[in-house]
């Protein structure tokens, strides 16, 4: 069998492709929005004095002096039994009241509702083919990404089988660890007042956990009798209790394990 570390290396080469793969898609989709803005710049130009802002399925209209926007309009797609398609496009206006509206408000008004009926009469137009657009971009990028998620299935099969090796490769080391006549040994870096607690079973814990040391595994080797020493008393009065607990779940022990892996010898 190969060893560890080989596996290990396999996994990590596995994730390498699996990662430039994703990086692939991710591009793929940089590109589709890129594509979906130009469509959008192509069919709905600026009006006016009027700034416009355009994203991958949106536009935003502002008065020259404004932050905020005057018209919104949006590309909303839709999932129905035959697919996912580009299927409307809505408007969002903010709200303006003429009749409290200022004189020197008046002209900016007018070039706003001419604005509005700009856009109302230019969407009439040209939605169709902004929606057909889209959903020519949308199915190109779409088939090229189905078949780079495709080249992936295999890849990540592959690392779930490997990592399943790997998990029983490491209990097993971990198993010999614990059944060896010296166990597993916690040395702190401060002293043994920082020793760590252990969940032994739901309803049991221990503190102040100095080592541990399996005597027996049961046959499916899901649980473990073990013998933990356990630091009582303080100062001068510091000794080791040694318990013997029976059948420890071996998920219980790898918990332990890898919360103090640092300090364990």
């Amino acid at each position: 069998m190969k060893s560890l570390q080989v596996l290990k290396n396999e996994v990590d080469t596995i994730y390498d492709n699996i990662n430039g793969i994703e990086d692939r898609i991710s591009n793929l989709d940089s590109r589709k929005k890129k594509e979906l803005n130009t469509v959008l710049k192509n069919n709905i130009p600026a009006f006016g004095k009027f700034k416009i802002a355009y994203k991958d399925t949106s536009i935003s209209i502002y008065e020259d002096d404004s932050n905020y926007s005057t018209l919104d309009m949006y590309v909303y797609d839709e999932w129905k039994s035959e697919g996912r398609s580009f299927n409307r496009i809505d408007f969002s206006t903010s709200s303006v009241r003429i009749e409290f509206s200022k004189k020197e408000d008046h002209i900016k008004n007018v070039n706003r509702f001419e604005m509005l009926a700009f856009y109302a009469n230019l969407l009439n137009d040209n939605r169709d083919i902004i929606l057909d657009e889209f959903n020519i971009v949308d199915a190109k990028y779409s088939k090229l990404v189905s078949a780079l998620y495709e080249s992936k299935r295999p890849l990540n099969k592959e690392v779930r089988e490997i990592n399943d090796i790997i998990s029983k490769l490491e209990d097993d080391e971990l198993m010999l660890k614990l059944m060896s006549e010296d166990g597993l040994t916690i040395e702190t870096k401060k002293d043994d007042n920082d020793l760590p607690r252990f969940q032994v079973k739901f309803d049991q814990e221990l503190h102040q956990v100095k080592s541990i040391r399996g005597l027996k595994k049961s046959t499916s080797g899901k649980s473990i009798d073990l013998q933990v020493s356990v630091r009582r008393g303080y100062g001068d009065e510091k000794r080791l209790e040694i318990i013997d607990i029976e059948r420890v779940r071996f998920d219980n022990v790898k918990s332990f394990i890898r919360r103090n892996n640092e300090v364990i010898v």
